[in-house]
């Protein structure tokens, strides 16, 4: 959906993971074990979507990636700009802290399965401290989102859940128009696990289908793809009044923070001059991709 035909015979139209440990265990290139290639988007050179997108997210102040652009040629094909995307690997996760870092896999449900790790393995991959923590907490999280009634999420999600740094992370999927979220088919995000404080942070991930959808999409709209979606966590977030009220004011503080004024167009301004510098840029079709 709105990429590129891929084709073996097209390798700069695929989506690449460079692996450095894969044939030597251990090796770390600036600290990372993997590398995101991420393929352009049909009708555009370059993907200003996600590379906007992880501007954004970092100047919300939320957790994000690192990104640059590259280009580079495979088998005599021709030079295309591709973005280049840091891994959320065991390297990110230490920059985090101390904790536990989670992905959610595209197969997840976020519903409770029993107390056997082993039913989570279509759900969450555990990306750090592999052998010296487990799945639990996240499967006491997702017990405890399922099971809880309204009264006892509202009391009780703060002492499991950065409320504040989610009400961003929901605020700011709507303002993206990114319809492939948490609760969208690709389960695109991941759970950071603060050992010390004991909770849970949503942390943004795969933004190449931000900035496609409806661009007057408001702050109570629903973005969707048009398919069974959803997820528990964001649904009775939204339906709590408090909650609600919080995640409208971190809408109206990013908004005035970041598309009220100039700050995304200065991003934007930045990547399309970082993009410029690579072999086969088009500036004008790499914008009007975005």
């Amino acid at each position: 959906m709105m990429r590129a035909s891929l084709k073996a015979e097209e390798p700069e139209s695929l989506p690449w993971l460079i692996s450095f440990d894969e044939f030597v265990e251990g090796r770390r290139y600036q600290g990372h074990s993997q590398l995101a290639v991420r393929p352009p988007l049909s009708g555009s050179t370059a993907m200003l979507n996600e590379a906007l997108g992880i501007a954004v997210v970092g100047a919300a102040g939320e957790p994000t990636q690192r990104s640059t652009y590259g280009s580079f040629t495979v088998n005599g094909r021709a030079s295309t700009p591709r973005l280049l995307v840091e891994y959320l690997d065991e390297g990110y996760a230490e920059g985090l802290g101390d904790g536990v870092l989670y992905k959610s896999l595209a197969s997840s449900s976020f519903t409770y399965k029993g107390e056997d790790q082993t039913a989570y393995g279509t759900d969450f991959k555990q990306v750090d401290k592999v052998g010296g923590k487990d799945l639990q907490p996240v499967i006491d999280f997702v017990k405890w989102v399922n099971e809880s009634s309204a009264e006892e999420f509202a009391a009780g999600l703060a002492e499991r859940l950065d409320v504040e740094s989610f009400a961003r992370y929901v605020a700011l999927q709507n303002l993206m128009v990114n319809f492939d979220d948490m609760a969208g088919p690709g389960r695109n995000y991941y759970l950071w696990y603060d050992l010390a404080a004991g909770k849970f942070t949503v942390v943004t991930w795969d933004l190449n289908l931000a900035f496609n959808g409806d661009a007057t999409s408001g702050v109570h709209d629903t973005i969707s793809m048009g398919r069974m979606g959803g997820h528990p966590l964001k649904e009775k977030f939204l339906a709590d009044a408090g909650f609600k009220k919080l995640y409208e004011e971190q809408y109206r503080a990013l908004y005035a923070k970041l598309l009220a004024g100039d700050a995304a167009t200065g991003l934007l301004d930045k990547l399309v001059a970082a993009y410029n510098l690579n072999d086969g840029a088009d500036a004008d079709q790499a914008i009007t991709g975005a």
